[in-house]
């Protein structure tokens, strides 16, 4: 990747976070900037999902004298990775999943936590029992249905019932850092889960020695593939014939028995159903653009990463089951105990089959991330920097992106998001299955060859990181 653009003299860093990540669509909408912020920016809601945009009160001076240490840890400018593996943990063995201490599959042995769970309820679990056990005093989550049922919000849940009422995924963008100021006032230790780039932009925070962030004293978050813009749940009820006039009194994006389904309840009575990997045709069109441009699929910045165990094995077993990453000692020693105490069936398992149960999205991550960002560099644009690269890509490989990313450019046309709500679920959900369970058949060979013995060059971001360490702030 080459140099980051030169800073200008003349530039104040609002008008940074406009060239370099706002207009090229970089932002990661991690919500760092108006956390930091609140009283200068606010998000507005866009097409290209949620954006900072000034207040209308705020004036350039403010701008210009207040967002120094917002602009140091926007993920949307790209992550230090190297120099964050060494603050916080080791440098990987294995650059496709990150630094880790101990793998295991396994789940939560409460059932009830097991099935509110979007997989085998293990952060669930692993943040009631830091509260049960007094190292933490709440926690802070992403709870679907606030402020409005059809989205989700921030929330520093305290109780074991708030924590549960946070459970599964959220599949759909929404700013997590946004709730810095209620961080800053919450009097006590804090728990965290977040998507990577918001795990990141904390990190960074920690890294500077903000007082907020140094609140947080474990850090938790799912295996991240790719996340929707607003608009996809409305597109489906679309399908269904129901009109947009119509409220939504409900949303669980993975309901029921694992891995769950898509369940959509309205005002005038009715509930539609989708299961899991047929309402994922809805992700071509409305893909967003941060997870085109992360490299971090595992979460590897977290104390704890947790996936889904997709197996033949588990997927024939049911219930629930997690792939589980336990990054620093204090997460190995925390499961440790907790698996001797009944809490959690846990299962060691090597990193290959750990690698193998997401082999996909590995690549679409490790490898195609930065064939994406190659292409936008050539564009002329600001591309984010990551600290290392792949050493070479095969160009078999770079082909198979053209389709993918191509699939993305005609998926987010208005006609072609008009068009896929005139299809019936029941055409268009088996569809889509088949042919993504082909694609991955035919692109296999070439995508997943190859990956794991990929090398990585590490760059590093010395200069980016002494802007973090250096920044002040009140």
């Amino acid at each position: 990747m080459p140099p980051k653009l030169p800073k200008s003299n003349c530039m104040n860093d609002w008008q940074r976070f406009q060239r370099d990540v706002i207009d090229p669509k970089n932002c990661t909408h991690c919500g760092a900037c108006v956390g930091l912020n609140p009283d200068l920016l606010t998000f507005q809601e866009t097409k290209h999902g949620p954006l900072p945009q000034p207040l209308p009160s705020v004036s350039s001076d403010d701008l210009n004298q207040n967002l120094s240490l917002a602009w140091a840890v926007c993920s949307g400018r790209g992550v230090p990775y190297p120099e964050l593996y060494r603050r916080f943990n080791q440098d990987p063995e294995n650059w496709l999943i990150g630094p880790y201490r101990r793998l295991w599959t396994g789940f939560a042995n409460q059932p009830d936590i097991r099935q509110r769970g979007a997989s085998g309820g293990v952060i669930s679990r692993t943040l009631i029992y830091l509260l049960e056990t007094g190292r933490i005093d709440g926690a802070v989550v992403l709870r679907q249905g606030s402020p409005t049922p059809d989205r989700a919000q921030p929330l520093i849940a305290t109780t074991a019932e708030e924590i549960l009422a946070a459970a599964q995924s959220v599949y759909a963008v929404t700013p997590m850092l946004t709730i810095l100021p209620e961080i800053a006032t919450f009097d006590g230790r804090l728990a965290f889960v977040g998507l990577p780039e918001q795990v990141a932009a904390l990190r960074m925070l920690q890294a500077a020695g903000h007082p907020t962030a140094q609140k947080v004293v474990f850090v938790a978050g799912p295996y991240t593939g790719t996340n929707m813009y607003l608009g996809a749940v409305r597109a489906f009820l679309r399908s269904r014939g129901v009109s947009d006039q119509i409220a939504i009194t409900k949303l669980q994006w993975r309901a029921g028995e694992w891995p769950g389904y898509l369940q959509v309840e309205t005002a005038d009575g009715q509930v539609f159903r989708a299961k899991k990997f047929y309402y994922n045709y809805l992700i071509p069109f409305y893909i967003s653009r941060n997870c085109q441009i992360t490299p971090d699929f595992t979460n590897e910045l977290t104390d704890l990463s947790v996936g889904d165990a997709w197996s033949p094995q588990f997927e024939a077993a049911g219930g629930g089951h997690s792939v589980i990453v336990a990054r620093t000692q204090q997460a190995q020693n925390l499961l440790q105990e907790m698996s001797e105490a009944k809490v959690l069936t846990l299962e060691t398992i090597p990193r290959d089959r750990a690698l193998a149960m997401h082999g996909h999205m590995l690549d679409f991550k490790k490898r195609g991330t930065f064939i994406r960002l190659q292409w936008q560099n050539q564009q002329g644009k600001p591309i984010p920097q990551f600290g290392y690269r792949p050493e070479s890509i095969p160009l078999m490989r770079q082909f198979v992106e053209v389709v993918i990313s191509g699939s993305f450019a005609i998926g987010k046309l208005s006609i072609a998001r008009w068009l896929v709500t005139k299809l019936p679920l029941s055409v268009v959900g088996p569809a889509f299955n088949w042919l993504r369970q082909t694609w991955k058949s035919l692109s296999k060979p070439t995508k997943r060859k190859g990956l794991g013995k990929t090398s990585f060059i590490v760059t590093g971001d010395s200069e980016r990181w002494t802007e973090i360490k250096n920044t002040q702030y009140d």
